[in-house]
């Protein structure tokens, strides 16, 4: 049951948290408003559709960025408000011990935590449907993005394929081949130089192509210079709208990934990557919660001031190692599990270090 002290702590909590962040997105929309106004009036868009079908669904997102770095500073400001009074010590004098004193802290911060991981699983991908259909009608159109190079594709059981490069724009893929393997062995494998779509026969069009069947030791090798085919896949399979990963909500993602580790795409890192962050950024309240406690809780020459110093620089350190996590798991064979999760794991060894050695 709630005490005194705890509905106390989780007030100010909670009050700092919403006013800062509040504050931070009202100053981030007029930022935007003034960016982007020549783009709507350009376009025509509604006023009202400004209004409800973008910057209504626009908060959501932005809450999501903003809300681990803003409760870590809003524990840090109310805290040392706390420590620069004299309230914390006379908490602790009365004989409330530290790990009594953290707990509203907790609280608080686990609801924030429950908070963001639903936010980010299921309501962020709900608001952004709308926000991704107002910005390609007013704003810009929507792109897709290369799959890249060196693409392979498991189409079923036994039968790769695999392009060197395949390009958007026209629909064609470069050093084309199809396999097809039982017991280990190769059975057929059809080449080509290229691959072009046919929009009008909706088939692929081989150029330069071989073709070649073994039977045991027999061997056929047929060629010619162009040939319709038929593939069990389209220009579709081979990009993807950098858009619709933020509109999937975890059951979706999780789905998608499934069906994309089936096929061998290498648009599984990116995906599992985005499932990743959705559920370690919440993760880090907690922990930031605690370490903003635990600096904040003893009264030092500056106040305030240093606190928030301190704070900020670990916020720094938070954000530059999550960048460079993403960045090692996009471009290398990190595993996007080890580069969203790192930061959160160094820095709860953080927390743990801190809180052992914070006066009590």
């Amino acid at each position: 049951m709630l005490k005194k002290i705890d509905i106390y702590i989780i007030k100010k909590f909670l009050g700092t948290f919403f006013f800062i962040i509040g504050i931070f997105i009202l100053i981030t929309i007029v930022f935007d408003v003034s960016e982007k106004i020549d783009d709507f009036l350009g376009n025509n868009a509604p006023v009202e559709a400004i209004i409800f079908d973008y910057y209504c669904t626009f908060i959501p997102w932005l809450y999501s960025i903003l809300s681990a770095l803003i409760i870590f500073l809003a524990v840090i400001f109310f805290t040392s408000k706390l420590a620069s009074t004299n309230e914390i010590v006379a908490i602790l004098s009365s004989g409330i011990s530290y790990q009594r004193f953290l707990r509203p802290y907790l609280i608080a911060g686990g609801f924030l935590f429950l908070v963001s991981l639903f936010t980010n699983h299921f309501v962020i991908p709900i608001s952004n449907k709308t926000k991704l259909e107002f910005e390609n009608k007013y704003y810009r159109d929507d792109q897709n993005i290369d799959v890249g190079s060196n693409i392979h594709r498991i189409l079923s059981p036994g039968v790769d394929m695999y392009i060197s490069n395949y390009g958007k724009n026209t629909n064609t893929g470069y050093n084309f081949s199809i396999r097809k393997m039982e017991n280990g062995e190769l059975k057929s494998m059809f080449s080509a130089d290229r691959i072009v779509w046919d929009t009008l026969k909706t088939k692929w069009i081989a150029k330069t192509w071989r073709e070649r069947t073994l039977n045991g030791v027999e061997e056929k090798e047929v060629r010619g210079d162009s040939k319709d085919t038929i593939f069990p896949f389209s220009p579709e399979d081979f990009s993807s709208k950098p858009s619709s990963i933020q509109t999937m909500n975890y059951f979706e993602i999780s789905q998608f990934i499934d069906e994309e580790e089936r096929k061998g795409s290498n648009l599984v890192k990116r995906f599992r990557l985005e499932l990743h962050k959705r559920t370690a950024i919440p993760f880090s309240i907690m922990i930031l919660t605690l370490i903003g406690a635990c600096i904040s809780s003893r009264k030092i020459k500056g106040g305030v001031g240093m606190h928030l110093v301190y704070g900020i620089g670990l916020g720094l350190v938070y954000v530059f190692l999550s960048r460079v996590g993403e960045v090692f798991a996009t471009n290398s064979s990190l595993s996007p599990v080890v580069a969203v999760w790192l930061p959160n794991m160094f820095f709860a060894f953080i927390a743990l270090f801190i809180y052992k050695n914070a006066p009590k």
